[in-house]
Formats: structure tokens, sequence, C-alpha cells
């Protein structure tokens, strides 16, 4: 009698390894018992392979996809998990502690937010509010750190969904403290801006990058003081030659909330003192920038007369309304309607038009600034990875402990989806370029490498994962003995595998 079994090897292995050497694995295990562990990392491992197919498939899935919990994973099972997980708040800080651990060097974090849109009535933090995704649903808010040089999401937390984002940043300082991060760079977009959040910022100890508006009075001031400079050749960003860019010290004054009563001079705790840190104000214009917005303001405007003039206000939200009264005139006499714009008022609006800022604690040269501001884009498509990859869109569960819980597979479904990306990204740019070795700098050897590259330039993650999904293992066992076998790959494949440090297939 002969027993044989088949299953997928080829891309179970890749995501076994990215598990073992980004440490996602051992940072889960060390969080949890071994079985827990292996059922988080079964369902990460699922999300990933599957592009984030919905969780009832996991099924049928995992008779023919060797996993860690090799026992079977039902939705009963599942949705006991995510529950159990949501509650335990100590697994998930030190899977987050041991991300931030695996960052060598001065951590550069982005921080930002992104909402999930919920169905459900059972979450009771998911709120009407700022909803990113444009469907009207109520939302819960995530909000995520992100290493921009490992370019790795290192932690997040949720909040309802009706919180405004400036709102955030003290939480997230708090958690990156008892993180053991105590020297990081914080990264922001203007949504975090104010002149609180960046007195926390210099009150903890961050150094900082964060956007803010020009529309803020003494950022459109220094504007106006230094309009000139912004046409100079040595103003222009020496990558990005559109872009002009100059720097502004300035001396500002930031309040604070005595933490005690002093003695001394008799301040009471909760007594608002002041302190003046030095920032540094980077300003930049860029023209084409401000063609565009002013075509797109100028085409608001024009839409906005053309309603106007048919008859058709009603249809106007609030904040267009506002918008009408300031830079539209309209007359009415004798049942005609008379618009005309005013042009103080719009050229006013537009002078800020292709007008940037940054401030910054720590980043004194503009570019240099810059260049640390737009590597934050990351998070941005680490979101839509989130949101695509993990099954993340509108997550189906019961209760807000049971989403803590699916939030936190999914987390680590996408740490591992941007560890894999961030391995082939590194060897994209050492594939089919000489490095000295005789051995290596052959014809034969960098061909073979220019193909492979090409092949994952022209390849998504699931692409090449679902390509090694087609290599099979298959074991069989006699009385007389026992064999396993792979089904053969070519040399393009072979040679990804040995980039990646897999052996044999087994």
């Amino acid at each position: 009698m002969i027993a044989a079994s088949r299953n997928r090897a080829g891309m179970m292995q890749i995501i076994d390894r990215i598990g073992e050497v980004s440490g996602i694995d051992e940072g889960v295990y060390r969080g949890t018992d071994p079985g827990t562990a292996q059922k988080i990392l079964s369902i990460a491992r699922f999300l990933l392979a599957t592009d984030g197919h919905s969780l009832p498939l996991l099924g049928t899935w995992q008779f023919s996809h060797p996993l860690p919990y090799e026992d079977g994973l039902s939705e009963a099972i599942y949705g006991e998990l995510f529950a159990r997980v949501g509650l335990d708040e100590s697994l998930q800080q030190n899977f987050f502690a041991a991300r931030c651990a695996s960052i060598r060097g001065k951590p550069v974090l982005a921080f930002d937010s992104t909402t999930q849109s919920t169905y459900s009535e059972n979450q009771i933090e998911a709120r009407y509010g700022y909803n990113k995704d444009g469907d009207s649903l109520k939302t819960v808010k995530l909000l995520t750190l992100y290493s921009i040089d490992t370019r790795q999401p290192v932690a997040f937390t949720k909040q309802p969904g009706n919180i405004s984002d400036v709102t955030a940043i003290a939480n997230a300082l708090a958690q990156l403290s008892a993180l053991g991060v105590g020297d990081a760079e914080v990264v922001t977009d203007n949504g975090y801006y104010s002149e609180s959040n960046v007195a926390e910022l210099f009150l903890c100890g961050f150094d900082f990058v964060t956007l803010v508006k020009t529309s803020v009075k003494w950022v459109g001031a220094e504007i106006d003081a230094h309009i000139s400079d912004f046409g100079s050749v040595s103003s222009a960003c020496p990558y990005d030659t559109m872009t002009h860019g100059i720097a502004v010290s300035a001396t500002r004054e930031f309040k604070k909330a005595r933490k005690y009563n002093s003695r001394l001079t008799g301040a009471r705790k909760g007594d608002e003192e002041t302190f003046a840190k030095r920032v540094y104000l980077h300003l930049y214009y860029n023209p084409s920038r401000k063609a565009g917005s002013d075509a797109a303001f100028e085409n608001d405007l024009m839409e906005m007369k053309r309603i106007v003039e048919a008859g058709e206000e009603g249809s106007l939200s609030e904040t267009a309304r506002k918008k009408l009264d300031k830079y539209l005139l309209v007359s009415r006499r004798a049942g005609a309607v008379n618009v005309a714009f005013n042009e103080g008022a719009c050229a006013d609006a537009k002078k800020r038009h292709g007008f940037f800022a940054l401030v910054s604690n720590c980043e004194k040269e503009p570019f240099g600034c810059l260049l640390q501001y737009r590597k934050r884009e990351y998070i941005e498509s680490c979101f839509r990875d989130l949101k695509r990859r993990t099954d993340g869109e509108k997550p189906r569960v019961w209760g807000a402990d049971a989403l803590r819980g699916r939030l936190f597979t999914q987390f680590v479904a996408l740490c591992y989806h941007e560890c894999l990306s961030e391995e082939i990204r590194k060897m994209k740019l050492a594939l089919g370029v000489s490095n000295g070795d005789p051995l290596h700098d052959t014809k034969k050897v960098l061909d073979l490498e220019k193909k492979l590259k090409r092949w994952l330039e022209d390849s998504s993650i699931h692409t090449v994962l679902q390509w090694f999904d087609t290599v099979e293992g298959v074991g069989v066992s006699s009385k007389l003995a026992k064999k396993r076998w792979t089904t053969e790959i070519t040399q393009r494949d072979r040679l990804f595998l040995d980039k990646l440090g897999i052996g044999k297939l087994r």
C-alpha cells in the first residue's frame, strides 16, 4: 500500500523564508503561546498569498498549502482568535516593539491615518466623519507608524472615525516612548500640524518634519517677506529644478501645561507656561504646481457660476456656498441673474498657489528636508496595500475587540508583504550589475540576472507568489522507501530563489 501527498511548495516556502529573515514570525511567537501564534501567522500568510481573499475561502485553500497551524482553521476558530487577540494588548505591543527594534540607527517614522469603512452597527468606534474612501459609511480610523528607511510598518492603533488627525499625535508619541523609541524623527503631513502638536514634539524630545499650510499667519508672512528669493538660480532644488526652496530660521514661543506644583514660584499644576524653541521653516515654490492650482480654482468658480446662472444653487453644499459668497458677486434684477467674479478675493486666494512649507526642528537644509518629507509617500502605498492585499476594505467582524484582533492579523500580513517587497526591491538594484567577482561577471550570468530583473519589474508581489504556487511537492511512502520531489523550475526561477536564500525546495 502506497501513501502519497501533494501540496503547494514554492510559494509557501518563499513566505516561510520571509517570516524567518524579517523577524516577523519570532515577534509573534514571543508574545503569545505557540498555538495562538501559529493561527495568527497562518491567517496572515493566507491573506498575503491570495492577495487579500476573504477568509471563508481559507477553509479549502489550507488543504493544499502548508501553514504553521496544522490542525485547520474554521470560521469559528478564527472568530474566537480575533476576539482573544483584540484583548491581548501585551501581544500587540510586544510585536510592535520587536518591529521597532529591527530598525538600525536613528528611526525616521512617517505617521499618518487611513479610514476603514464598515456596515456594522456593533462597532462602537465606527462614526461618521471624514471618509477617505468616499463611500459615505461609518469609519474606524487606523493610525500607523511606518519606518521610512526600512519601508516597514512598525505599529498601529485605532480610534473613532470622527476624531480629527490633529488630536492623535500625543498618543502616538506616548506609544513610541513605551516601545522604547526615544530618539526618532517623526514625519507628518499638514493634518497633524498645530502649535500644540509642535510643542508636544519638543517636550517629548522627538525630532520632526511636518507639512504646514501656507494659510497659517506666520508662515504666510515669511513667504511675503522672501518672495523675491524664489527667482534665484541658487534656490533651485538640485534633484527637482522646477521646485525652488529657501530656509528661514525662527524662534517661536510655545505653550505647555505644568505637570507639577512649584514651591519656588508658586505655580500650580495645570498652569499654562511658555517656552521658546528654534524651528526651521522651509518654503518652496513650484510654477507648474501653481498653474495646476490656478486652473483647478478657476474651473471650480466657472462651474459655480454656471450653476448659479442656471438657478441650481440648491444643489450646492454648505462649503460651496461659502466659496460662492466669497468669490462670486451675484445680482438679481427683474428676474435676470448677473454673476461676476470678486477679482480682489480671487487674486488673494491665488497668491499662495504654487507655494508649500515644511517645519522642522532638525532639518536645516531645505532640500534635505524635502527629501525626507517625500519619502513619507511610502506610507500611502502601505495603506493601499493594507486595504487591497489583506482584505482590509471593510472588515467583517462583530465587536470592537474582534476588530482589533483582525486588524492586528492584517497588520502582520502587511508586514509580510512589505518585507517581501523590500527584498525584491533590493534584489533588483543588484541584478545585472558587475561586482568584481570573475565568476559572477560573465555574460551568461549577467544576462540571466537581467532576464530575472525584467520579469520582476513587470510583476506584482502577488504575480511572483502565484508563479511559484505552481511548484508542487509530492511525497510518497511505502514499505520499501520514502521519496519526495518537487516540480522542475527554470534557471531564472532558481536564481530568484537563490537570491532570497532558499535552497532546495521541499
